[in-house]
């Protein structure tokens, strides 16, 4: 299927990517009517103008039957040009030739597929009407033969439109499934490329901290060294008042690179906020007096915050949570805590989530401690310096 997008070609159903095979079984099964009816021994007459009708028949679905084939609507104007030319030219020929009958074999499918089950079995009747009353005014020991056998033929037929029906059906409810998935994989792969793009913000905005803020931090503090030791001296002023300018323009930096939680206010109020949003009850406390902790360290608390939720989330089956988040003499304390079903911190401490939580907030120069066991919740705890 090269040239065909990936997406719309598994939408489509089974009949649209059939549709050729079907025309080819049309055409199979109308050359061998056309045959049977041409050595059939009926009188000459009767027989050219069976087949004239099939062959007109045959032009009718390679104009109209074939785009009706194809719309899967019955409101499609060829539809009903279509079923016209089906009663007006396939009827009268069965009343000719009965052998032409053998055609509803190409015919009982495609209608089914374009009018429907009650419509198209409403129509099959019709067509079977031709060779029925040929059979009713044939003389004969096999009248009732072939009167059983038309009845069998339509009751198969009945059983046909039900098949195809339920495969429509099936083909329709694949087709919205596969459409919401891939609308689930455009999403997901949306959050994806997002949270990408805040991890690479959020380590950037650790990096600078950490190298630039910090230099410029020691550089002002080396200066007022120098100050203390040589006296007041006009090119320490300035190395002085550069270094804190240039610290400045990098706090602003880093604050901007900071999550988007933190951009709508405090620390405190992001938390509130996620703990607000979170599926379980959470009891938020503050204690201490509140003060900016820092982009970069109010950063790392919030995500801290984030992933031990999403992991009471996953795993703990809890039925509430407690977080706190302290302001010491120093530092700041932030504490998560669960009733769920717990862990052995010893047996998860290589995963991702815990892993991920140390690392930043030893990076930032503080500590993470878990207390956790079978049965008795699980705490996460993290400490950072204020200065941070």
């Amino acid at each position: 299927m090269s040239g065909v997008d990936p997406g719309v070609a598994r939408a489509e159903d089974v009949w649209y990517r059939s549709y050729p095979f079907w025309d080819a079984y049309f055409a199979l099964v109308l050359v061998g009517t056309v045959a049977a009816t041409a050595a059939d021994g009926l009188p000459p007459g009767r027989k050219a103008a069976a087949i004239l009708l099939l062959v007109l028949l045959s032009l009718a679905y390679a104009a109209l039957g074939r785009k009706a084939l194809r719309s899967r609507g019955e409101r499609h104007p060829g539809c009903r040009v279509y079923a016209a030319a089906l009663v007006l030219m396939f009827v009268p020929a069965t009343m000719l030739a009965p052998v032409t009958s053998t055609g509803l074999a190409a015919l009982a499918p495609q209608v089914y597929m374009v009018y429907g089950t009650a419509r198209g079995f409403v129509l099959m009747v019709v067509l079977f009407s031709g060779a029925i009353g040929s059979a009713m005014v044939a003389s004969g020991a096999g009248v009732t033969l072939s009167l059983v056998m038309m009845l069998v033929a339509i009751a198969c037929s009945g059983l046909l439109a039900t098949f195809i029906g339920r495969l429509s059906a099936q083909n329709r409810e694949r087709a919205l499934l596969i459409d919401e998935l891939d609308r689930t994989r455009d999403e997901l792969a949306a959050v994806s490329r997002e949270a990408g793009v805040l991890a690479e913000r959020e380590r950037l905005a650790r990096d600078i901290h950490d190298t630039i803020a910090q230099g410029f931090t020691s550089i002002v503090m080396l200066v007022q060294a120098a100050e203390a030791e040589v006296g007041p001296n006009r090119h320490l002023d300035l190395v002085a008042r550069t270094a804190r300018e240039n610290l400045a323009e990098t706090r602003g930096l880093v604050a901007a690179l900071a999550p988007p939680a933190l951009a709508k206010g405090s620390l405190v109020e992001a938390l509130r906020r996620l703990a607000a949003d979170f599926a379980l009850p959470v009891d938020m406390d503050v204690e201490g007096e509140q003060r900016p902790l820092g982009a970069a360290a109010e950063a790392v608390l919030l995500r801290v915050a984030q992933e031990a939720l999403a992991n009471v989330r996953k795993h703990a089956v809890a039925r509430s949570v407690w977080m706190s988040l302290e302001f010491g003499a120093g530092e700041a304390r932030l504490t998560v805590a669960d009733d769920g079903r717990g862990f052995d911190p010893e047996a998860v401490a290589s995963g991702f989530g815990l892993r991920g939580m140390r690392g930043r907030v030893e990076q930032a120069g503080g500590g993470l401690a878990v207390r956790s066991g079978p049965g008795e919740g699980a705490v996460v705890e993290a400490v950072l310096p204020c200065s941070a």
